[in-house]
């Protein structure tokens, strides 16, 4: 039989198998189908929802059928009702019972392996219900000590026990006997877990699935010890172990995954088969007795009978190689070691055509490889003690933008991160300017808004010269200081420095002069004797500097060509005898003279927007691996870059970020980043995940409220030390696994030199 798909009108939650294997149950909030299997497919047989008086009650999450009478079936409803149907009733609607005895929706329900009556469940309120059908109640009630219980089973091997699962992360051993204590529990994910299963064969191998990404195998005997874990790339919903093989278990994703997995525990990394024809996410999966028959069903609305030899199998089409970098920048490379006697060439190619059939055990031998770890130079792109210095020393808010980028630049460079230094320093420049004074350009000399009389490069001016040449170096012709005078000459000299053109525009004052025809001669001024000067020496300035090599010729007091007139009358007149421009004149013009100071402003440039040339900057460290300095740059600039990134690319960055400092235990630094992420509420919430801690009593293992000294139920002390049997006041430690503990300088001293608990449960404690 080869895979089989049938379509639905609506999505279904869960299927289950009758005892005999040939019909298949499938249940969802508006779907509730039983179908045959076939030789030739899937039949439809019973449709359970047709009816008039249609509720919440055939809304369903979860369907189990009665693993010995095979006319019973048991669903968990959405409105917090456990539902079990009758096929054999001979009325139309197939309902049974309906117990309400839950207050949150029902997740899992579950029969007895042995005792056809017995029926437990699971809800989100906490509690496990376990009903006897005869008497149509519920029996027994059992708390979880959780917010929710997502899964729970009966253990086929030991009918006595049921494991659940919950919201919190623990798995509960219970003894269905004594509902008022659970008899094994552990911490088994970091998160809600959604999934468990016993296996079939080993009686103490349990699978559990959640969250974390992570399904575990775990040994209930006696400690629980993880066993396997197979890391996904997604949140698991369901796990199932294949019939008559010890090693294979099969698992859906909760989560962006569509495929049907199914791995080998002893090669976690890889699965050894996918099924890929659900285009939606996988909603429940199950065995048929052979291990070569999977039923599954998804949101995309479809049964689908699945075989084994058309599922694609990844581990066959993986390249014999892995490569695999750390958090340390460290890299490691396996490959596997050509066997001499391997053919290559042409003969490679003919072989598997004369080649027999590699048997399972043949292809699963073993095989001789090598591994390669190579670590990064000191003077490595990025390194760990960089990325740790850096968040430690980095200021990313409580001061201005030129102090931010200047400290920045310095941790940098003293990290030796030169190129990180110099972009911190060009940040300062772009957004505050080379001052650093303020967050706006500097203003020049010639903007207007400065007074008439202000000169912002009055205490810096420079002796100007034109004449010809540049504006410094010699002066020859016109008088000044050679290179080697001015290097002996004091301060006063520098503010002396006398040039034709100060001389010309009246900016010396009380200064000596200098004349000469290219030799410097210098005349000082008495200003102390001046009453006793020789009045007949002859102090008279000439009119020109220097002594004139030719007569100058008298010429009009204006060049023609610097006219500027206003029009009067707009009217242009001939005077003189009809020929303009000879001998006669501009009527209704007025020829005003041409000032001798002409002020030259310069053009006003528009404001650069240097955003774009940011952004590209922050992209370019983000492609090299440093994360870091593309969300500490965000995080200064703040709102200059609003609108010119991706907002759903700053929000990876800021979670691989985040996860980096998380890796590195610096808590504080990645509490601020998340404080300091505006804009980003998703990021913004990652304080405000996993923040409640529930406390249990020792003795009964009730939730206690908050402040509570005494417990609810039972009335003992909740704080009491476990070796001194005194009431703990303030810092009080507690083992998760058995909820016993005290004061902790007790419980140190304690696990110093024992394993088991103080209390004496028998559990293997840890303090870490």
């Amino acid at each position: 039989m080869r895979t089989v798909k049938v379509t639905q009108d609506v999505p279904a939650n869960a299927l289950a198998l009758d005892p005999y294997d040939t019909q298949v149950v499938i249940a969802g909030r508006h779907v509730f189908k039983i179908f045959a299997l076939e030789e030739d497919g899937l039949v439809e047989r019973a449709n359970l929802r047709a009816g008039k008086h249609l509720n919440l009650n055939f809304s369903c999450n979860d369907v189990v059928w009665n693993p010995l009478e095979d006319a019973v079936l048991a669903t968990a409803s959405t409105n917090g009702a456990v539902v079990t149907w009758n096929l054999n009733k001979a009325s139309r609607s197939k309902l049974d019972c309906v117990f309400n005895d839950h207050s949150r929706t029902v997740q899992k329900v579950s029969f007895h392996p042995s005792e056809a009556h017995l029926l437990i469940s699971g809800s989100l309120d906490g509690f496990m219900k376990l009903f006897d059908l005869r008497r149509r109640e519920a029996t027994q009630t059992y708390t979880s000590n959780a917010e929710s219980v997502r899964d729970l089973q009966f253990n086929p091997h030991h009918s006595i026990h049921f494991c659940a699962v919950s919201e919190s992360g623990n798995v509960q051993l219970w003894d269905m006997r004594r509902p008022d204590r659970v008899e094994k529990q552990f911490t088994a994910h970091g998160g809600p877990i959604f999934a468990l299963d016993w296996h079939p064969e080993v009686k103490t191998w349990i699978a559990t699935a959640g969250r974390d990404k992570t399904i575990k195998v775990w040994d209930l005997n006696e400690n629980p010890t993880v066993c396997n874990t197979i890391q996904t790339i997604a949140s698991v919903g369901r796990v199932k172990w294949r019939p008559n093989t010890r090693y294979h278990i099969a698992s859906s994703a909760l989560l962006w995954d569509c495929s049907i997995n199914v791995w080998d525990i002893r090669r976690p990394y890889i699965p050894l088969a996918a099924f890929n024809e659900h285009k939606n996410l996988t909603t429940g999966i199950c065995w048929r007795s052979e291990a070569n028959r999977l039923l599954s069903v998804g949101k995309d609305c479809t049964l689908i009978h699945h075989a084994f030899q058309d599922a694609s199998r990844p581990m066959e089409e993986v390249n014999p190689s892995a490569l695999d970098i750390s958090v340390f920048g460290n890299i490691s490379n396996a490959a596997r070691n050509k066997d001499e006697s391997e053919p290559v060439g042409s003969l490679a190619k003919l072989m598997p055509v004369f080649r027999r059939t590699v048997s399972h055990a043949e292809h699963s031998g073993q095989v001789l490889s090598s591994l390669q770890l190579m670590s990064p130079a000191d003077d490595g792109p990025i390194s760990s003690h960089y990325i740790v210095q850096s968040a430690h020393q980095y200021l990313l808010t409580g001061r201005s933008l030129a102090e931010i980028c200047e400290h920045n630049a310095g941790v940098a460079k003293q990290l030796s991160r030169h190129q990180v230094a110099l972009t911190w320093q060009m940040m300062q420049m772009l957004y505050v300017g080379a001052s650093g004074g303020s967050d706006h350009p500097t203003t020049t000399r010639d903007d207007p808004s400065l007074p008439p009389d202000t000169n912002p490069d009055t205490e810096t001016r420079t002796a100007r010269h034109f004449s010809g040449g540049d504006g410094g170096g010699d002066t020859s012709g016109g008088g000044g200081f050679s290179a080697e005078e001015g290097d002996t000459e004091t301060d006063d000299t520098d503010n002396h420095d006398m040039k034709l053109t100060n001389i010309a525009s009246g900016l010396t004052i009380n200064q000596d002069f200098f004349f000469g025809d290219g030799e410097i001669s210098q005349i000082p001024f008495d200003y102390e004797h001046l009453n006793n000067t020789d009045t007949s020496q002859d102090w008279t300035l000439p009119n020109e500097a220097f002594e004139p090599r030719h007569d100058i010729l008298t010429r009009s007091a204006m060049p023609p060509q610097e006219f500027s007139s206003k029009c009067l009358s707009g009217e242009m007149q001939d005077s003189g005898g009809g020929e303009s421009g000879r001998g006669g004149g501009v009527s209704g013009y007025v020829v005003e003279a041409p000032s001798l100071l002409n002020v030259v402003r310069g053009v006003k440039m528009p404001a650069w927007d240097c955003g774009q040339l940011v952004v590209e900057m922050l992209y370019h460290y983000a492609s090299q691996g440093d994360v870091q300095m593309a969300v500490t740059c965000i995080i200064v600039l703040g709102d200059r870059l609003k609108g010119l990134l991706d907002a759903d690319q700053v929000e990876h960055w800021f979670l691989s970020y985040i996860d980096l400092l998380q890796r590195f235990q610096l808590w504080n630094v990645a509490n601020q980043v998340i404080q300091l992420a505006a804009g980003l509420p998703s990021v913004q919430q990652l304080n405000q995940q996993s923040t409640v801690v529930t406390l249990q009593c020792g003795r009964c293992n009730y939730s206690l409220g908050k402040n509570s000294l005494l417990c609810r139920k039972c009335g003992c002390v909740s704080a009491r030390c476990a070796l001194c049997h005194g009431l703990v006041r303030g810092l009080f430690v507690w083992c998760q696994g058995c909820s016993h503990g005290g004061h902790l300088h007790h419980i140190k001293d304690w696990m110093a030199s024992n394993r088991a608990c103080p209390a004496g449960c028998g559990h293997l404690c840890e303090y870490t």
